[in-house]
């Protein structure tokens, strides 16, 4: 199943998604996971433990050239694949329409600028184990430009003070691995072996699992 949302408002897609798919596990892609192969592995994969697990990937139709087979075998797969598109163009729209469950835009006119974004409330987020919300809240705050170097500071900062005041979401080992994986990450940025920006998002996605 086949399902396509599109447009700059993360907030409601995010809130439409758990609304929609409130029974299913809802599962998100990184940006480095958002691959054909790993995308039509879920098509094949078989749902265990009678959970039927709903899969989130950010940018992939604009990203792909999906055959007509590709998009058959995902319409008909009992997994729904919800498609998260920052922009859609109408010729687009129509080419999908006939293999969607459900297409819908979301749109704000206007958009907050970097300065004005509280990346602090990603940690909070963050800090709750919120992980559907600290990771549409990365996403807006990646989409208003603010820096990944900046988030990475302040979620490092966050968990420090929660490793010296203590946290009932994570223990103090889980703390210590996230520490030095935020280190690990704005170190192999900065000699070019990750994406910053991917790899601050595949740390909050896996911290919070």
């Amino acid at each position: 199943m086949i399902y396509i949302y599109s447009g700059n408002d993360n907030k409601n897609k995010i809130s439409s998604i758990k609304k929609k798919f409130s029974k299913n596990e809802i599962l998100f892609l990184s940006l480095l996971e958002s691959t054909p192969e790993v995308v039509f592995d879920y098509v094949q994969s078989m749902n265990l433990f009678g959970i039927s697990k709903a899969i989130v990937v950010e940018n992939f139709l604009a990203s792909q050239n999906l055959s007509v087979g590709d998009l058959s075998m995902l319409q008909k797969s009992e997994t729904p694949f919800i498609f998260l598109e920052d922009k859609m163009l109408a010729a687009d729209e129509k080419k999908y329409k006939k293999y969607a469950e459900d297409i819908e835009k979301f749109e704000v006119k206007e958009i907050k600028s970097a300065s004005a974004f509280n990346v602090f409330d990603i940690t909070d987020a963050f800090a709750s184990r919120d992980k559907i919300g600290a990771w549409s809240l990365y996403l807006s705050a990646i989409q208003n430009e603010a820096q990944p170097e900046a988030i990475s500071g302040i979620l490092f900062w966050k968990i420090k003070t929660m490793m010296m005041t203590g946290s009932k979401n994570f223990s103090k080992e889980n703390l210590k691995q996230m520490s030095s994986s935020l280190v690990d990450i704005y170190h192999l940025s900065h000699v070019g072996e990750i994406d910053m920006k991917i790899g601050l998002e595949q740390f909050i996605l896996k911290s919070l699992s």
